[in-house]
């Protein structure tokens, strides 16, 4: 290989729209947590959630997931490597495992925890049936969105820690719900405005003052 050209081929994360440009992964992953965080903000989790939705997509940097999108591209299928896997033990090592879930559940729905704490031992251990993609997919992904390793843990949010026993536990269950909610709904309008050539669109607040 001539080592002339030092150029990195980008990262993406959705085909061709009808303009024919792809959707890089960095813009992807930055796009949906600006969204994200918008949204959670609004229950004091805006930074949690910012960080699950940088990592949902993680996975989609292994080669291998780069070469099935090129293919889906020709043959008009899905690209049918896993993906969900990279982003899930991220969120779980550095958020917390049932948060792991948010990210382990954006296509498809919320998993049950246990399958999340399987999943974290197997990558662990190394143990894991995708290991190595999810090694390259996170390696190749902090290249460009070095954030996805963040340093420290991620912060919950205050109102969380307030809370004890049963009400603790139902609390994060409701905090992990509307985390979902707004990663799904950051990845939804992140990828529609690819697809529409547009800048994401988001809805005015409603006035509640209408229900009184």
């Amino acid at each position: 290989m001539d080592g002339s050209n030092s150029e990195v081929a980008p990262l993406w994360a959705h085909s061709r729209n009808l303009p024919g440009a792809r959707h890089t992964l960095e813009d992807h992953l930055r796009g949906s947590a600006s969204l994200a965080r918008r949204f959670g903000s609004a229950f004091g989790a805006g930074e949690l959630a910012e960080y699950l939705a940088l990592v949902h997509d993680v996975g989609k940097g292994s080669c291998a997931w780069q070469h099935g999108l090129e293919e889906a591209e020709k043959q008009h299928r899905k690209v049918g490597v896993p993906h969900k896997e990279a982003g899930a033990w991220l969120a779980a090592s550095h958020a917390g495992v049932p948060f792991g879930a948010v990210v382990q559940g954006h296509h498809g729905g919320l998993p049950e925890l246990q399958k999340v704490k399987d999943l974290v031992h197997a990558v662990k251990t190394g143990a894991h049936a995708n290991q190595a993609l999810i090694e390259e997919a996170i390696a190749r992904t902090a290249a460009v969105v070095p954030e996805i390793v963040p340093t420290g843990r991620i912060p919950l949010p205050a109102w969380l820690a307030r809370a004890t026993g049963l009400n603790g536990k139902l609390s994060r269950d409701l905090l992990v719900r509307m985390l979902f909610s707004c990663v799904v709904d950051a990845d939804f309008l992140d990828t529609s405005a690819h697809f529409a050539n547009t800048p994401a669109q988001v809805r005015a607040d409603a006035d509640m003052t209408c229900l009184l």
